[in-house]
């Protein structure tokens, strides 16, 4: 931490004097232009033009796995870098392969520049093309039908369907990981708060949100691998109450999400006031059609489960969307 006392020049300006072994390692001297930034918060923000042309790393590649070479280029693309070299002594095809791969599924990560030791990987994401807002809406849309095809998948033993919706989450991955990329610029680059619209204090519940509803794609996909793994058909019975208490699950969740996009506080309420309601329903419908079907009964209690769970995610949503007005008020009443 450095401390500088303000001092007045000409009769009317203010100023303040820079460390210069900072100033040098940011590469600001004589001449060079900053940018400064007010915060919500009464700070004032300098940014030197420099910072953003060393927005890059490099991960030295050792003999890992195809899941350790995700996670290094997963973990550089989240934090925000936008160029991400991978070096080697000699970068094999298995682990080339590997890197093609993460580029593949990861939005706007491309790879630029490639020999025999390194690949380089550039981000070209602009995030005025992907406004949280529309993108948030595209992860509810993909995770809403896989639930419904999931358990329809699940009723009807429609292994083709199931198999269909556990491939879409790769979808949902991939949008959630763009969001939590935008969230990590947001919070190093407080300049991006005017290209997304939005504060970081907001930004956090829209990180938040997309994080929920990628857990509720993650138990569509377990609902789908629990029909996969069915050795006959589930009763009609038992496929109708399976299916009534997914609408009721829905219903909670799609209400939750118009709460938070509409930034409505009485909707976020009315959901939040139902968390008591129908938990023994739920605890009913797993045990009766256990009953009536006890060969599918893991299977049924899998699917059971994880409708309640969506139910859950549903009401951490709706607490985000108490919660995300107060941070736009909070934010506009300081200015």
């Amino acid at each position: 931490m450095y401390q500088r006392k303000v001092q007045k020049t000409g009769g009317s300006t203010y100023f303040v004097t820079l460390p210069k072994e900072w100033a040098e390692s940011v590469g600001i001297g004589p001449g060079t232009v900053v940018t400064l930034m007010p915060n919500d918060s009464g700070a004032l923000l300098l940014v030197p033009e420099a910072l953003s042309e060393r927005n890059e790393c490099v991960v030295e590649l050792g003999n890992w796995d195809a899941d350790r070479v995700f996670r290094e280029i997963y973990s550089r693309y989240i934090v925000g870098f936008d160029i991400i070299e991978v070096r080697g002594e000699r970068i094999g095809s298995d682990q080339r392969r590997m890197i093609r791969e993460v580029a593949q599924a990861l939005v706007g990560l491309e790879i630029f520049d490639e020999s025999q030791s390194r690949v380089v990987l550039h981000a070209l994401v602009n995030v005025r093309d992907f406004p949280a807002e529309k993108t948030l809406r595209r992860v509810f849309d993909i995770t809403r039908a896989m639930v419904f095809d999931a358990v329809s998948a699940f009723s009807h033993r429609d292994q083709e369907l199931a198999r269909d919706v556990i491939e879409r989450d790769s979808d949902v991955d991939r949008l959630s990981l763009l969001i939590a990329r935008q969230f990590s610029l947001l919070l190093r680059d407080l300049m991006l708060e005017e290209d997304f619209g939005l504060s970081r204090l907001q930004f956090f519940h829209y990180n938040d949100v997309a994080h929920q509803l990628e857990r509720v794609a993650d138990h569509a996909g377990k609902i789908s691998e629990a029909t996969i793994a069915l050795e006959a058909p589930i009763v009609a019975a038992v496929g109708h109450e399976i299916e009534a208490r997914a609408k009721t699950s829905m219903a909670i969740l799609e209400r939750a999400v118009a709460a938070f996009s509409g930034q409505d506080i009485e909707l976020a309420n009315q959901v939040l006031g139902e968390r008591a309601n129908e938990e023994r329903l739920f605890s009913i419908t797993r045990r009766t059609a256990s009953d009536k079907q006890p060969d599918a009964a893991a299977a049924i209690s899998i699917v059971m489960d994880s409708l309640v769970r969506i139910r859950e995610y549903g009401f951490n949503i709706a607490e985000n969307a108490l919660d995300a007005p107060a941070s736009t008020h909070s934010r506009t009443g300081r200015r």
